[in-house]
């Protein structure tokens, strides 16, 4: 029986389940142990599995203290994990992808002076984007869910011209679908106005001073120009 489990033991590579295995040993032993002598030497090598596994983990667990291993998991709107995300930290590093997410291995000695460490995530073709904080400290190996959701901040400024060329004072423009949220132009033709999109998305902006009228397409956070024309 000893020499079976020797050789169990041996491909056991992990401290925890050579521990667990070396518990579960001893526990039949000292049952054989109470009808037979001989396998008092079979408890006696069965606890030194113990102690040298449990010193292994030992040896692994303040190796790992090294080392933040963050591991991110990406939700989309609907709360789902998305595994087509880019992740990105405020500390750097490559986000190595793992099962269920994306992991950060940072070093103890390269944590932020105040322990907060800043996550982004996007899925910029469904206009898509996160953010959270994470403070790290006594746990190393800490899960952190970091919600998508559309942004709809994004601005849209430029101009508004006439077929000449010259600025156009005093036009109303506007996002198309979204009534009641027009601005004027100032005294140089110039514009600023919320986009009600994430940056990048396809907006359709219109001016109007009149009876001309201008309308063109563009990526939200841009800077666009409009041209007025007579319908």
């Amino acid at each position: 029986m000893l020499e079976r489990a020797l050789n169990v033991a041996r491909y056991i590579e992990q401290p925890i389940p050579l521990a667990a295995f070396a518990v579960a040993f001893v526990g039949t032993a000292l049952i054989l142990a109470t009808r037979s002598k001989k396998f008092r030497l079979a408890i006696v090598a069965t606890v030194g599995i113990i102690l040298v596994a449990l010193a292994a983990l030992f040896v692994q667990t303040l190796q790992s203290r090294d080392v933040y291993r963050v591991k991110v998991v990406v939700l989309g709107p609907d709360k789902l994990p998305i595994n087509d995300a880019e992740v990105i930290s405020s500390n750097g590093g490559e986000a190595k992808k793992v099962d269920g997410g994306w992991e950060f291995d940072i070093p103890t000695r390269s944590r932020p002076a105040d322990g907060k460490l800043r996550l982004f995530a996007s899925r910029k073709s469904a206009f898509l984007s996160g953010r959270s904080t994470l403070v790290l400290e006594k746990d190393y190996f800490p899960i952190v869910e970091l919600q998508l959701s559309r942004d709809p901040s994004a601005e849209v400024r430029g101009a508004v011209k006439d077929g000449r060329g010259n600025p156009v004072v005093g036009a109303l423009v506007s996002v198309v679908g979204y009534p009641g949220s027009e601005v004027v132009t100032d005294n140089m033709g110039n514009f600023v106005l919320p986009a009600h999109a994430a940056d990048g998305q396809i907006v359709q902006v219109r001016a109007q001073k009149g009876a001309f009228v201008g309308t063109l397409s563009a990526p939200a956070g841009t800077s666009v120009e409009v041209v007025l024309k007579r319908p």
